[in-house]
This record gives C-alpha cells, structure tokens and sequence, in this order.
C-alpha cells in the first residue's frame, strides 16, 4: 500500500458570523514538499482560512486533517506544537532581543533541560549554516532589514519542527533582490519536504514559487490547478469570475505643458542633483531600489520634507512648499506610501477620512454644509466602485484595497493638476489594483500629470510614459516608454 503524501487535508470546512457566511464548504489538500499559492480578492476568505487552520478561530463545520489526525477545535498551542506554523504579514518579533533569542523565545525550556544564550548561539548558527544563511545570530533584530526579519520567523518555524508553513503576504514589503533570496528558501524548505502555503497579490510570484495555485472566490473553493494549466489572464478571471483583458491599460497620449520642474533639486544628506519635468497627459515613474530616494523626492514635491537645494518650479511659477496644506492649496495631489501612517485614520467613518482636510469645499460661513459633503463621498463612492455599507462605515472596517480608493477619492476633490502616487498598489488586491490603473489612465487622459513611485518593476514599465532611475539619492537616467526593459532599469538602479 502507497503511504499517503499529504500533509494537511481540509474538507468540506464552513465559517460563519452571524448571518454572514465567510467560508462555504472548503476543500483542500497541502502535499509534502509542496508549495501552493491561496489567491483571491481581499474579503474572499484566505486569512479566516488561515485562522481556522492555526486554531485562532474555530470553524462552524467540517474537518481538517493534519498527518492523518483531526485538529480542528485545537488551541493554537497544540498546533504549533504538532507541526504547523503560520508567518504573518505584521512581524511577530521582539525587537530588543538577539536573532537567536527570538527564535527559542519561549523554548529556553525544552527537551528536559534549560538552553543557555551560548547553547542557543550554537544551535541557531548550525541551523543557519544547513540553510546557507548570513545573518549574525547575537545581534537585536532591530537591526536587520525586513527581509532578514522575515527569515527570522521563516527560521523560527523550521527550528520547531515545522512540516507545514502557512505565509500571509510573505513578500510585501521586499525589494525584488530580498523576494529572489526569499524564493531560494522557501524551494529549499520544499526540498526537505516542508508544505507551504502563502498568499500573495503579486502575480509574478506566484507564478514563480507556487507548484499548484488554490483560488477562492467569496469563500469558495473556485478550484486547485497545476501552476502551468494557468497564466495571468486566467488566473486573473477565475479570481474575479470575469474577463479582464487588459489588465494594465495604456493609453498613447500627446504630453501637454510642463506642470511641475525639479532642477537641481536636493534635500542635504538624503538625495541631490534631481532634474526631472512631470508633463500634463503623461505618467512619469520613479523607479529605484529601496532606499534609493525616491519617496524622499516625491515627498519633497508637496513639503512633507522641503527641499534644501536647487529650484522646483510648478505651473510656471517658482514653488516652495515648506508644509503639504501649501501643495495641496495650489493643486497637488500626494497618495503616501504607507495608507495607515500617512493617509487614513482608521477609528473614523469612510465619508469622514474622504473629506478629511478638505472641509473649505463643504463649508459656508464657519458652517459645515453636510449634504454636499454627503452627496460627494456618495458620488466617488460610486465612481470608484468602493466596497462600503455606508459613509458611516469604519475606515478600518474596509479592504486594503477600498481603503486606497477612498484615500484616491480624497485626492481628487481638490482637482489636482499634478499629483504624486508613491506605491499606490501595494497590499492590495488584483482588482483593486486593475481598478486604480484604470483611474490613473482616467487622470492621464484628463490632462493630468502623475508621478508613479513604485517597486513593482512591471507595473512601472506596463504603466509608465517615462521612467527616470533614482541610485543611492542620484539621479542615474531617464528612459523612454519604448527603450525601458526591467535590464536596463535594474542596471542603473545598481
């Protein structure tokens, strides 16, 4: 008789709150030495799988199966402890402490005696050492970068025994270098016969890492496929259950005048020597590894870090924000790279975060006017095709993806002729994300200019007029829609 291969089975599992139904009768099975992708929209149901699996919540039905033995119902203890391990999006590490002391945090006592911080050195140095890892395991891990950090954890799961590693948007916050190394890993944990399953909303990687791709569509089980029975365009419309042709839209225009002009422009110590002009009707990204400067350069566009250097010119007129209230006034636009930090505060309702800072358009006298306020959060609500209940609804309550269309939304009540979009499309789903191209294009066409900053290097090349190449805060090149590669960019990135 053939031993079974499967490491974790799943059937026929339903979740339910209330009257809402999350998860409907799934089914799925995680080989060993398998690395499946789970994809869908944000709100199709992937985390509250992955929550049923590691114990955080209970199921309202169905069975799940780990080696051959029913979990479900299992405290997250017996789980962790039986083989199965979970890296989540947000870092769960402790800062102060050592690489080494994260990784046995909690461990110190086990197998019937006390591990010393000489013992725990040793034992992590060999457990890097098998898997060809060169970080330092005495130093805080504060002072790794996010993708060692997120090595930490990966590592902290395979030195509990772990033969299933669940990753919840493993890749979101790495640099293209940091995801090439992330994927050599995670092929060798499948190499020693680990089962990983990740979510992701980068097409590219799942593509690249995944041996089979499970999709969910409104908490369904849409169905489970071998990597290479898809591309992207199927993929794209079993996720979504429709069409998307085109999933990044392009249209040719003719640039019109010079909206804004950077000449020399510097900020002491971060960047220097920027030259750049963002033309009505056209895209210009900024492309650049992170770090490089980019975000300080766009930043500095709208006051949030002014300029020390050179000159910034903005419809013909010399521009010197010293705050973004004096950008925005004269008609810029910034969407900020981190939405919950920069954009949105997550306590207050969707209509109030769209018309946050704005109140000068829905005011008479020293009177807030709520039905003009109401009616246009209603309206980009429905331009947008934003996801809400109501404009009462929590911020925090909204998809990634809602969340960035309302923070859009806001932008454009004031009717920016140039706008800044740094990472516009990071964590969120690949609808939103076909949503906001598509809005960007609306704003091309209507003469706008759009400076894109982004880490996605196909979506730069896919969406951009101009590329110009940003390098340890300099300057390194301008590229032409026609002549831009992802070679030529990386080139003058490095």
């Amino acid at each position: 008789m053939a031993l079974s291969t499967s490491l974790l089975v799943i059937e026929d599992l339903s979740l339910s709150f209330s009257e809402s139904q999350v998860l409907k009768s799934i089914c799925l099975t995680l080989d060993k030495g398998q690395i499946q992708a789970i994809v869908g929209e944000n709100g199709a149901g992937k985390s509250s799988l992955f929550k049923c699996i590691m114990g955080i919540i209970s199921p309202s039905s169905g069975d799940i199966s780990f080696l051959g033995n029913r979990i479900q119902n299992s405290s997250i203890r017996e789980i962790l402890t039986a083989g199965i391990s979970m890296i989540h999006q947000e870092l769960l590490l402790i800062p102060e402490l050592t690489v080494a002391e994260n990784i046995y945090l909690g461990r110190e006592f086990s197998e019937g005696q006390f591990w010393g911080i000489s013992d725990i050195n040793g034992r992590v140095q060999q457990l890097f050492d098998q898997y060809g890892l060169d970080i330092p395991v005495d130093i805080p891990v504060k002072e790794l970068s996010i993708a060692n950090q997120q090595i930490v954890e990966i590592m902290r799961a395979v030195s509990q025994g772990a033969q299933v590693i669940l990753m919840d948007e493993p890749t979101s916050s790495l640099t293209d270098v940091e995801v090439k190394f992330f994927g050599q890993l995670i092929r060798t944990l499948r190499d020693a016969h680990v089962g990983i399953l990740f979510t992701s909303h980068k097409l590219e990687e799942i593509f690249e890492f995944a041996d089979v791709i499970s999709v969910l569509r409104d908490g369904e089980m849409v169905g489970t496929y071998d990597v290479h029975a898809l591309n992207a365009r199927t993929l794209v419309q079993k996720m979504v259950g429709r069409d998307m042709a085109d999933f990044y839209p392009f249209t040719e225009t003719i640039p019109g005048a010079v909206l804004l002009e950077l000449e020399n422009v510097g900020l002491s110590g971060v960047f220097e020597g920027i030259n750049l002009q963002v033309r009505a009707g056209e895209v210009l990204g900024l492309a650049g590894l992170v770090g490089a400067g980019r975000t300080d350069i766009g930043q500095s566009m709208l006051g949030i870090k002014p300029h020390t250097e050179g000159k910034m010119t903005y419809l013909g007129k010399e521009f010197t924000p010293k705050h973004p209230a004096e950008a925005i006034a004269l008609g810029m636009g910034y969407l900020g790279e981190d939405r919950k930090e920069l954009g949105m505060i997550p306590e207050m309702s969707v209509g109030e975060n769209m018309t946050l800072g704005l109140m000068q358009f829905f005011q008479k006298f020293q009177w807030i006017l709520p039905n003009p306020e109401q009616a246009k959060t209603k309206e980009l609500q429905t331009k947008f095709n934003i996801r809400v209940k109501s404009g009462q609804q929590k911020m925090e309550q909204l998809s990634g993806g809602n969340q960035q269309k309302v923070l859009f939304g806001r932008m454009l009540i004031n009717n920016p002729a140039c706008m800044v979009l740094d990472e516009p499309t990071r964590g969120i789903d690949v609808v939103s994300k076909f949503d906001m191209y598509q809005l960007i294009q609306e704003m091309k066409k209507d003469g706008k200019g759009i400076v894109l900053i982004s880490s996605d290097m196909t979506e730069l090349l896919q969406m951009s007029d101009r590329i110009v190449v940003i390098s340890k805060g300099k300057q390194r090149g301008e590229l032409l829609r026609k002549d831009a590669t992802a070679e030529r960019v990386l080139q003058l990135a490095l």
